[in-house]
């Protein structure tokens, strides 16, 4: 739970680049003819590499590279200009197979506002951007470029109802795919977000919809956390700036906010200001429980986490974070038993596992936290989980929990110290082993270069070893979290009505 909606994910993953083999593949992934991406790699330098000692067909390029290439200053000429061997347009209600770019925000407080998704100023150059824009395959492309591009002219689209009919609809389609919380179907829910904003550029809810995949990508996906909650942060604020009275807009702000930037007090007033619009939102009391959730926030988390449970009792989200908490809270046994009815009614649903993994180890039951961390590994296609865990399956048979623990932590250190698993992570281990000035100093790392596990310290019990270290509660007191006390007016969670959902 901590650093996202439903619990951290937990190594450092780096993006894939995926190699294509041949100029046919290369065009392909482009959508121009070969002749045309053998030009732009004599004229342009498109970032194409010839087999040494293959003879001048045998070629490769990773679509990373080509990405970034299209989105460089020259892929605006070529957007500009067009590609005159490809001039057949897709139906209107064809939703293609490549995934969108992304937008990628200014960082915030370092270099002003995002530019996001305004349309050109001529309906041929609206056709042959969109084309672009949803030929590109990854969501993890940096669309700045791109982004600037559309806004230079300034002018204003207007969506006539057909097409904003239609942007609803994809809007729609990407909220059933967010809700599947896959990491195929979060990039699909992507893919659908974006479209509606190329056929409404005014359209809110699909800015809040590309909010909140970014703040659940981080999660399911190999997308870094910071960029992730950035964008977040960027896609949340257009949609206020487009409809102020959206209150799913406030609530992906908050929780990116709190996240993302560490802004407590921010992501309280937007929380607030979500609840005061609409109440009867189960997954803002379900942000707002996971997002404040620490030791003195257990009984207003735990009361709006029984609001969400309340308005939405199917969702298996909401119960499994309901479980955690609880078992956090020190309600271990209730806490156990909702996550693994969870599990039991969705195996496939990732947070069960991952919940239950370190459930059964702050409980010493070690098969199970060995089952369910590989369970966890396997859904996420977690290379350096799978190795970490297998380590431990190896001291645990050798020499019961010493050997686990000491087995986990040799190998957790060597993927640490490649760059490959976050400080915090193996902290957690450490604690657990009594190295608390070895876990003090990797807690440090992570404050140093603001990464979300950090904010793991505010309630993870392995890490409540080292409450009584002064480091410990420096860190702590670093985070400037309020307390429920600082609330301009406490009971507002709890008296605005609720019904739940038909």
């Amino acid at each position: 739970m901590p650093g996202s909606p439903h619990g951290p994910r937990s190594p450092q993953q780096e993006p894939v680049r995926r190699r294509l083999d041949s100029w046919k593949e290369i065009a392909d992934y482009l959508g121009r003819s070969e002749r045309t991406a053998k030009r732009w790699q004599a004229e342009r330098k498109l970032p194409v590499h010839h087999v040494p000692g293959g003879g001048h067909g045998s070629v490769y390029a990773f679509t990373a590279e080509l990405d970034d290439w299209l989105l460089s200053e020259k892929s605006e000429t070529i957007v500009a200009t067009g590609d005159s061997e490809r001039k057949a347009e897709r139906p209107a209600n064809l939703i293609p197979a490549r995934e969108p770019p992304s937008p990628v925000p200014a960082q915030k407080r370092h270099g002003g506002i995002w530019h996001v998704l305004a349309f050109p100023l001529a309906l041929g150059a609206i056709v042959l951007a969109t084309t672009y824009f949803l030929n590109l395959r990854t969501a993890k492309a940096h669309t700045s470029s791109l982004l600037n591009l559309f806004t230079k002219t300034g002018f204003s689209h207007s969506a006539v109802a057909p097409e904003k009919e239609l942007a609803h609809e994809l809007y729609l389609r990407g909220r059933f795919e967010w809700n599947k919380r896959t990491a195929d179907s979060l990039n699909r829910a992507l893919d659908y977000f974006t479209q509606s904003l190329v056929h409404d550029p005014s359209n809110a809810q699909a800015y809040v919809g590309l909010a909140d995949t970014y703040n659940l990508l981080r999660e399911f996906s190999v997308m870094p956390e910071n960029e992730a909650l950035q964008r977040s942060i960027a896609a949340s604020r257009k949609a206020i700036e487009l409809d102020d009275s959206l209150a799913e807009a406030h609530r992906s702000l908050a929780f990116a906010e709190i996240w993302g930037d560490w802004d407590f007090q921010t992501g309280e007033k937007e929380f607030l200001r979500a609840i005061e619009l609409n109440p009867r939102d189960p997954i803002t009391h379900l942000w707002f429980a996971n997002a404040f959730a620490s030791p003195e926030w257990y009984p207003v988390c735990l009361r709006e986490i029984d609001r969400a449970q309340e308005l939405d009792p199917s969702s298996h989200a909401i119960l499994a974070d309901k479980g955690l908490l609880l078992f956090h809270a020190g309600q271990r046994q209730k806490g156990l038993e909702l996550v693994q009815q969870v599990e039991n009614a969705d195996p496939d649903f990732l947070s069960p596992h991952r919940y239950l993994a370190s459930m059964y180890l702050t409980l010493s039951d070690y098969p199970n936290y060995l089952i369910e961390s590989d369970k966890t590994a396997d859904l996420t296609h977690d290379a350096v989980l799978k190795d970490t865990t297998t380590a431990a399956h190896t001291g645990f048979r050798r020499d019961g929990e010493g050997g686990l623990f000491h087995d986990l932590y040799v190998s957790q250190r060597e993927f640490y110290l490649h760059g490959k698993l976050l400080p915090t992570l193996l902290a957690r281990t450490c604690a657990r082993m009594g190295k608390k000035q070895e876990a003090l100093q990797l807690l440090q790392q992570d404050y140093d270069h603001h990464q979300v596990a950090f904010l793991m310290i505010r309630e993870s019990l392995d890490l409540q070893l080292l409450k009584d270290e002064p480091q410990f509660q420096d860190l702590l007191h670093k985070l400037n979290c309020p307390s429920p006390a600082s609330l301009g007016n406490p009971q507002i969670l709890s008296e605005v009505p609720v019904s739940p959902k038909s």
